[in-house]
Protein backbone atom coordinates (compact mmCIF):
# COMPACT_ATOMS: atom_id res chain seq x y z
CA UNK A 1 0.00 0.00 0.00
CA UNK A 2 2.90 2.66 1.43
CA UNK A 3 4.46 1.66 -2.48
CA UNK A 4 1.34 2.32 -4.06
CA UNK A 5 1.12 6.11 -2.70
CA UNK A 6 4.60 6.85 -2.76
CA UNK A 7 4.12 6.29 -6.64
CA UNK A 8 1.20 8.15 -6.66
CA UNK A 9 2.67 10.98 -4.36
CA UNK A 10 5.52 10.99 -7.58
CA UNK A 11 3.17 10.62 -10.53
CA UNK A 12 1.14 13.91 -8.68
CA UNK A 13 4.29 15.48 -8.38
CA UNK A 14 5.77 14.91 -11.88
CA UNK A 15 2.53 16.21 -13.21
CA UNK A 16 2.45 19.47 -10.97
CA UNK A 17 6.33 20.23 -11.74
CA UNK A 18 5.77 19.63 -15.65
CA UNK A 19 2.41 21.87 -15.64
CA UNK A 20 4.26 24.77 -13.71
CA UNK A 21 7.31 24.56 -15.63
CA UNK A 22 9.56 23.60 -12.95
CA UNK A 23 12.70 24.55 -12.38
CA UNK A 24 12.32 27.27 -15.20
CA UNK A 25 10.80 31.06 -14.96
CA UNK A 26 7.31 32.45 -14.68
CA UNK A 27 7.57 35.99 -16.78
CA UNK A 28 5.65 38.56 -15.53
CA UNK A 29 5.84 42.63 -16.79
CA UNK A 30 5.95 45.37 -14.73
CA UNK A 31 4.37 48.48 -16.12
CA UNK A 32 5.60 51.54 -14.54
CA UNK A 33 6.39 54.88 -14.43
CA UNK A 34 10.24 54.90 -13.35
CA UNK A 35 11.37 58.46 -14.86
CA UNK A 36 9.29 61.14 -15.74
CA UNK A 37 6.78 63.12 -12.90
CA UNK A 38 5.06 60.82 -11.15
CA UNK A 39 8.11 58.04 -11.04
CA UNK A 40 7.59 58.57 -6.85
CA UNK A 41 4.91 56.72 -7.66
CA UNK A 42 6.01 53.72 -10.13
CA UNK A 43 9.19 53.47 -8.19
CA UNK A 44 7.49 52.46 -5.10
CA UNK A 45 4.67 50.33 -7.01
CA UNK A 46 7.60 48.43 -8.42
CA UNK A 47 9.62 48.07 -5.30
CA UNK A 48 6.93 46.46 -3.63
CA UNK A 49 6.11 44.06 -6.19
CA UNK A 50 9.56 42.97 -6.18
CA UNK A 51 10.38 42.95 -2.44
CA UNK A 52 7.27 40.41 -2.56
CA UNK A 53 8.92 38.34 -5.49
CA UNK A 54 12.19 37.86 -3.99
CA UNK A 55 10.48 36.53 -0.87
CA UNK A 56 8.52 33.96 -3.53
CA UNK A 57 11.78 33.12 -4.91
CA UNK A 58 13.54 32.56 -2.16
CA UNK A 59 11.45 29.96 -1.45
CA UNK A 60 11.17 27.85 -4.10
CA UNK A 61 9.00 30.09 -6.83
CA UNK A 62 5.93 28.88 -7.35
CA UNK A 63 6.00 25.55 -7.59
CA UNK A 64 9.08 25.27 -8.51
CA UNK A 65 9.54 28.13 -10.87
CA UNK A 66 10.99 31.24 -10.32
CA UNK A 67 9.08 34.30 -10.87
CA UNK A 68 10.91 36.80 -13.39
CA UNK A 69 9.83 40.34 -13.29
CA UNK A 70 10.45 42.71 -16.11
CA UNK A 71 10.25 46.46 -15.47
CA UNK A 72 8.96 48.46 -18.58
CA UNK A 73 9.57 53.04 -18.20
CA UNK A 74 6.47 53.92 -19.46
CA UNK A 75 7.72 57.42 -18.56
CA UNK A 76 4.55 58.62 -17.72
CA UNK A 77 3.67 58.52 -21.48
CA UNK A 78 0.79 57.20 -23.08
CA UNK A 79 2.19 56.32 -26.02
CA UNK A 80 5.48 54.75 -24.21
CA UNK A 81 3.37 52.58 -22.35
CA UNK A 82 0.98 51.68 -25.46
CA UNK A 83 4.72 50.30 -27.20
CA UNK A 84 5.63 48.93 -23.57
CA UNK A 85 2.67 46.63 -23.02
CA UNK A 86 2.69 45.96 -26.95
CA UNK A 87 6.26 44.61 -26.38
CA UNK A 88 5.84 43.14 -22.99
CA UNK A 89 3.10 40.84 -24.29
CA UNK A 90 4.25 39.87 -27.94
CA UNK A 91 8.13 39.94 -27.56
CA UNK A 92 8.50 39.31 -23.69
CA UNK A 93 5.39 36.93 -23.52
CA UNK A 94 4.40 37.89 -20.06
CA UNK A 95 1.92 35.84 -18.74
CA UNK A 96 0.54 38.63 -16.41
CA UNK A 97 1.33 42.40 -15.90
CA UNK A 98 1.95 44.87 -12.63
CA UNK A 99 0.03 47.74 -13.99
CA UNK A 100 0.81 51.68 -13.03
CA UNK A 101 -1.11 53.76 -10.75
CA UNK A 102 -1.56 56.60 -13.63
CA UNK A 103 -4.89 56.79 -14.54
CA UNK A 104 -4.21 58.16 -18.19
CA UNK A 105 -1.95 55.74 -19.24
CA UNK A 106 -4.60 53.11 -17.83
CA UNK A 107 -7.19 54.28 -19.59
CA UNK A 108 -5.21 54.97 -22.91
CA UNK A 109 -4.14 51.16 -22.54
CA UNK A 110 -7.41 49.81 -21.05
CA UNK A 111 -9.14 49.69 -25.17
CA UNK A 112 -6.24 47.81 -26.97
CA UNK A 113 -5.94 45.31 -23.70
CA UNK A 114 -8.89 43.63 -25.48
CA UNK A 115 -6.84 42.31 -28.41
CA UNK A 116 -4.22 40.43 -25.81
CA UNK A 117 -5.12 37.54 -23.36
CA UNK A 118 -2.83 39.43 -20.64
CA UNK A 119 -4.27 40.48 -17.50
CA UNK A 120 -3.12 43.40 -16.24
CA UNK A 121 -3.47 44.34 -12.32
CA UNK A 122 -3.73 47.84 -11.83
CA UNK A 123 -3.95 50.63 -9.15
CA UNK A 124 -5.84 53.75 -11.03
CA UNK A 125 -8.71 54.72 -9.43
CA UNK A 126 -10.80 56.14 -12.34
CA UNK A 127 -13.34 53.05 -12.46
CA UNK A 128 -13.06 53.92 -16.54
CA UNK A 129 -10.22 51.71 -16.51
CA UNK A 130 -12.65 48.73 -16.18
CA UNK A 131 -15.89 49.52 -16.87
CA UNK A 132 -16.67 50.86 -20.51
CA UNK A 133 -19.35 53.27 -21.95
CA UNK A 134 -21.32 50.21 -22.40
CA UNK A 135 -21.16 49.30 -19.02
CA UNK A 136 -19.48 46.36 -20.03
CA UNK A 137 -16.15 45.39 -18.25
CA UNK A 138 -12.69 45.45 -20.33
CA UNK A 139 -11.60 41.65 -20.58
CA UNK A 140 -8.33 41.97 -18.68
CA UNK A 141 -7.85 45.03 -16.64
CA UNK A 142 -8.72 44.92 -12.61
CA UNK A 143 -8.45 47.74 -10.48
CA UNK A 144 -6.36 46.72 -6.88
CA UNK A 145 -7.26 49.30 -4.88
CA UNK A 146 -10.70 51.09 -3.84
CA UNK A 147 -11.89 53.62 -6.85
CA UNK A 148 -12.60 56.93 -7.36
CA UNK A 149 -16.02 57.30 -6.17
CA UNK A 150 -15.20 55.57 -2.85
CA UNK A 151 -12.35 57.67 -2.19
CA UNK A 152 -13.80 61.06 -3.17
CA UNK A 153 -17.15 60.59 -0.79
CA UNK A 154 -14.68 59.86 1.98
CA UNK A 155 -13.28 62.92 1.89
CA UNK A 156 -16.18 64.87 1.31
CA UNK A 157 -17.80 63.24 4.40
CA UNK A 158 -14.83 63.90 6.37
CA UNK A 159 -14.58 67.27 5.25
CA UNK A 160 -18.20 68.22 6.58
CA UNK A 161 -17.89 66.29 9.79
CA UNK A 162 -15.10 68.15 10.61
CA UNK A 163 -16.50 71.17 10.48
CA UNK A 164 -15.81 72.80 6.92
CA UNK A 165 -18.06 74.13 5.03
CA UNK A 166 -17.18 76.17 2.56
CA UNK A 167 -14.56 74.88 0.14
CA UNK A 168 -12.25 75.84 -3.22
CA UNK A 169 -11.74 73.06 -5.90
CA UNK A 170 -8.39 73.06 -7.73
CA UNK A 171 -7.47 70.29 -10.34
CA UNK A 172 -5.55 69.45 -13.18
CA UNK A 173 -8.17 69.18 -15.96
CA UNK A 174 -5.71 66.74 -18.20
CA UNK A 175 -5.41 64.36 -15.39
CA UNK A 176 -8.13 61.83 -15.05
CA UNK A 177 -7.34 60.74 -12.05
CA UNK A 178 -7.69 64.50 -10.90
CA UNK A 179 -10.91 64.86 -12.66
CA UNK A 180 -12.55 61.57 -11.34
CA UNK A 181 -12.07 62.54 -7.98
CA UNK A 182 -14.33 65.76 -8.07
CA UNK A 183 -17.78 64.62 -8.57
CA UNK A 184 -17.99 62.25 -6.17
CA UNK A 185 -16.77 64.79 -3.24
CA UNK A 186 -18.59 67.35 -4.62
CA UNK A 187 -21.30 65.25 -4.24
CA UNK A 188 -20.94 64.63 -0.55
CA UNK A 189 -20.22 67.76 0.53
CA UNK A 190 -23.47 69.51 -0.85
CA UNK A 191 -25.53 66.76 -0.09
CA UNK A 192 -24.66 67.37 3.64
CA UNK A 193 -24.96 70.99 3.46
CA UNK A 194 -21.51 71.75 1.97
CA UNK A 195 -20.48 73.90 -0.50
CA UNK A 196 -18.69 74.31 -3.04
CA UNK A 197 -18.19 78.11 -4.28
CA UNK A 198 -15.26 77.85 -6.99
CA UNK A 199 -13.49 75.41 -9.01
CA UNK A 200 -10.37 76.52 -10.90
CA UNK A 201 -8.66 73.82 -13.49
CA UNK A 202 -5.04 73.77 -14.57
CA UNK A 203 -3.05 72.26 -17.55
CA UNK A 204 -0.32 69.70 -17.27
CA UNK A 205 2.17 72.09 -18.19
CA UNK A 206 0.92 74.72 -15.49
CA UNK A 207 3.64 75.69 -12.80
CA UNK A 208 2.46 79.05 -11.44
CA UNK A 209 -1.10 78.59 -9.63
CA UNK A 210 -0.90 82.16 -8.11
CA UNK A 211 -3.13 83.78 -10.69
CA UNK A 212 -5.88 80.64 -10.42
CA UNK A 213 -5.35 80.50 -6.41
CA UNK A 214 -6.21 83.85 -5.85
CA UNK A 215 -9.93 84.10 -6.14
CA UNK A 216 -10.22 81.25 -3.61
CA UNK A 217 -7.98 82.65 -0.85
CA UNK A 218 -9.93 85.71 -1.39
CA UNK A 219 -13.07 83.23 -0.98
CA UNK A 220 -11.47 82.70 2.53
CA UNK A 221 -12.92 78.94 1.84
CA UNK A 222 -12.74 76.39 5.10
CA UNK A 223 -10.65 74.38 2.87
CA UNK A 224 -9.27 73.75 -0.78
CA UNK A 225 -9.94 70.30 -2.28
CA UNK A 226 -7.00 69.07 -5.01
CA UNK A 227 -6.62 65.77 -5.95
CA UNK A 228 -4.07 65.71 -7.66
CA UNK A 229 -0.28 63.90 -8.30
CA UNK A 230 2.35 64.95 -5.65
CA UNK A 231 4.31 67.01 -7.55
CA UNK A 232 1.29 69.54 -8.46
CA UNK A 233 0.53 69.35 -4.74
CA UNK A 234 4.16 70.59 -3.57
CA UNK A 235 3.43 73.64 -5.80
CA UNK A 236 -0.01 74.43 -4.95
CA UNK A 237 0.97 74.26 -0.97
CA UNK A 238 3.89 76.47 -1.54
CA UNK A 239 1.86 79.04 -3.19
CA UNK A 240 -1.28 79.06 -1.60
CA UNK A 241 1.00 79.20 1.46
CA UNK A 242 3.09 82.23 -0.15
CA UNK A 243 -0.58 83.81 -0.77
CA UNK A 244 -1.33 84.13 2.65
CA UNK A 245 -3.83 81.19 2.89
CA UNK A 246 -4.29 79.25 6.38
CA UNK A 247 -6.92 77.27 5.89
CA UNK A 248 -7.19 73.43 5.04
CA UNK A 249 -5.70 71.40 1.97
CA UNK A 250 -7.67 68.18 1.41
CA UNK A 251 -5.58 65.96 -1.14
CA UNK A 252 -6.12 62.64 -2.38
CA UNK A 253 -3.30 59.29 -2.01
CA UNK A 254 -0.46 61.64 -3.10
CA UNK A 255 -0.36 64.10 -0.46
CA UNK A 256 0.50 60.87 1.66
CA UNK A 257 4.63 59.88 2.58
CA UNK A 258 6.67 61.59 0.28
CA UNK A 259 4.84 64.63 -0.14
CA UNK A 260 5.81 65.46 3.45
CA UNK A 261 9.52 65.38 2.90
CA UNK A 262 9.61 66.29 -0.17
CA UNK A 263 7.70 70.12 0.41
CA UNK A 264 10.53 71.11 2.68
CA UNK A 265 8.36 72.95 5.67
CA UNK A 266 5.80 71.76 7.99
CA UNK A 267 2.39 70.11 6.33
CA UNK A 268 0.07 70.93 9.56
CA UNK A 269 -3.60 71.42 8.25
CA UNK A 270 -3.22 69.14 5.09
CA UNK A 271 -5.58 65.87 5.15
CA UNK A 272 -5.21 63.18 2.46
CA UNK A 273 -6.47 59.70 2.52
CA UNK A 274 -4.46 56.86 2.39
CA UNK A 275 -4.97 52.96 2.03
CA UNK A 276 -2.79 51.78 5.30
CA UNK A 277 -2.27 52.93 8.93
CA UNK A 278 1.47 52.19 8.66
CA UNK A 279 1.70 52.41 12.36
CA UNK A 280 -0.25 49.28 12.20
CA UNK A 281 2.98 46.45 13.88
CA UNK A 282 2.93 44.56 10.51
CA UNK A 283 3.74 47.56 8.43
CA UNK A 284 6.30 49.20 10.95
CA UNK A 285 8.05 45.79 10.99
CA UNK A 286 7.84 45.91 7.13
CA UNK A 287 9.03 49.38 6.77
CA UNK A 288 11.93 49.00 9.12
CA UNK A 289 13.34 46.05 7.19
CA UNK A 290 12.57 47.55 4.17
CA UNK A 291 14.85 50.23 5.37
CA UNK A 292 17.28 48.06 6.10
CA UNK A 293 17.79 46.25 3.31
CA UNK A 294 16.81 48.63 0.47
CA UNK A 295 17.29 51.94 1.88
CA UNK A 296 13.83 53.33 0.99
CA UNK A 297 11.12 54.12 3.22
CA UNK A 298 8.30 52.23 1.88
CA UNK A 299 5.14 54.17 1.39
CA UNK A 300 1.16 53.30 0.57
CA UNK A 301 2.43 52.23 -3.35
CA UNK A 302 4.92 49.88 -1.95
CA UNK A 303 2.35 48.04 0.57
CA UNK A 304 -0.18 48.19 -2.68
CA UNK A 305 2.53 46.77 -5.24
CA UNK A 306 3.58 44.13 -2.55
CA UNK A 307 -0.05 42.74 -2.42
CA UNK A 308 -0.59 42.83 -6.25
CA UNK A 309 2.91 40.50 -6.09
CA UNK A 310 0.83 38.54 -3.39
CA UNK A 311 -2.03 38.15 -5.42
CA UNK A 312 -0.25 36.74 -8.53
CA UNK A 313 1.69 34.24 -6.63
CA UNK A 314 -1.57 32.78 -5.12
CA UNK A 315 -3.34 32.67 -8.71
CA UNK A 316 -0.29 31.24 -10.73
CA UNK A 317 -0.07 28.69 -7.78
CA UNK A 318 -2.96 28.06 -9.27
CA UNK A 319 -3.01 28.19 -13.14
CA UNK A 320 0.81 28.00 -13.86
CA UNK A 321 1.93 30.70 -16.90
CA UNK A 322 -1.64 30.42 -18.91
CA UNK A 323 -3.06 34.17 -19.30
CA UNK A 324 -6.58 33.02 -19.70
CA UNK A 325 -6.18 30.96 -16.29
CA UNK A 326 -5.05 33.47 -14.92
CA UNK A 327 -7.61 35.84 -16.12
CA UNK A 328 -10.86 33.28 -14.85
CA UNK A 329 -8.62 32.86 -11.34
CA UNK A 330 -8.48 36.25 -11.10
CA UNK A 331 -12.26 36.69 -10.73
CA UNK A 332 -12.43 34.24 -8.13
CA UNK A 333 -10.10 36.22 -5.94
CA UNK A 334 -11.56 36.40 -2.36
CA UNK A 335 -10.32 37.32 1.31
CA UNK A 336 -6.56 37.29 -0.03
CA UNK A 337 -5.11 38.73 3.42
CA UNK A 338 -2.48 41.58 2.66
CA UNK A 339 -0.89 44.28 4.02
CA UNK A 340 -3.97 46.37 2.17
CA UNK A 341 -6.64 44.74 3.97
CA UNK A 342 -8.73 41.78 2.84
CA UNK A 343 -8.75 41.85 -0.85
CA UNK A 344 -12.15 40.33 -2.96
CA UNK A 345 -12.43 40.66 -6.44
CA UNK A 346 -15.92 41.62 -8.02
CA UNK A 347 -16.22 39.89 -11.11
CA UNK A 348 -19.09 41.82 -12.10
CA UNK A 349 -16.35 45.31 -12.50
CA UNK A 350 -13.28 43.46 -12.16
CA UNK A 351 -12.18 45.83 -8.96
CA UNK A 352 -11.75 45.10 -5.11
CA UNK A 353 -14.37 44.77 -2.20
CA UNK A 354 -13.77 45.45 1.32
CA UNK A 355 -10.66 47.52 1.44
CA UNK A 356 -10.78 49.79 4.22
CA UNK A 357 -9.43 53.59 3.91
CA UNK A 358 -7.86 56.05 6.31
CA UNK A 359 -7.85 59.77 6.81
CA UNK A 360 -4.59 61.35 7.68
CA UNK A 361 -3.31 64.98 8.63
CA UNK A 362 0.56 66.00 9.70
CA UNK A 363 1.28 67.29 12.62
CA UNK A 364 4.56 69.13 11.19
CA UNK A 365 5.94 66.71 8.89
CA UNK A 366 4.31 63.47 10.99
CA UNK A 367 1.71 61.66 9.42
CA UNK A 368 -1.08 61.48 12.11
CA UNK A 369 -4.21 59.02 11.90
CA UNK A 370 -7.51 60.29 11.91
CA UNK A 371 -10.46 58.08 11.14
CA UNK A 372 -10.82 54.72 9.63
CA UNK A 373 -13.31 54.33 7.12
CA UNK A 374 -15.37 51.14 6.44
CA UNK A 375 -15.60 50.19 2.63
CA UNK A 376 -18.71 50.75 0.61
Amino acid sequence: MKRIVAILFTTVTLFTASLFGAGKEIVIGCLQDISGPTSSLGKMVEAGAKWHIDEINAKGGVNGAKIKMITYDTKADVNEAINALTRAITSDKVCAIIGPPIANIVLAIAPISEQYNVPILHLAVDIRSEIKDDGTTYKNTFGMQPNNLQMGAIMGQYAIKNGFKTFGVMYNQSNAYAVSLLEPFTKAVTAAGGTVVKEVAYTANDKDYKTLLSPLVSAKVDAIYMPNYTQDLILITQQARGLGYEGALIAGLDAGPPFNTMLGEDCDKIYYINNVDDTEPKLKDMIKAVKEKAGIDATNKFFLGYDIAGILNQVLAETGPDPDKIHDAMLKVKDYDGLTGKITIDPANHMPTGLEMVMFTYKGTTPVMLERYSAK
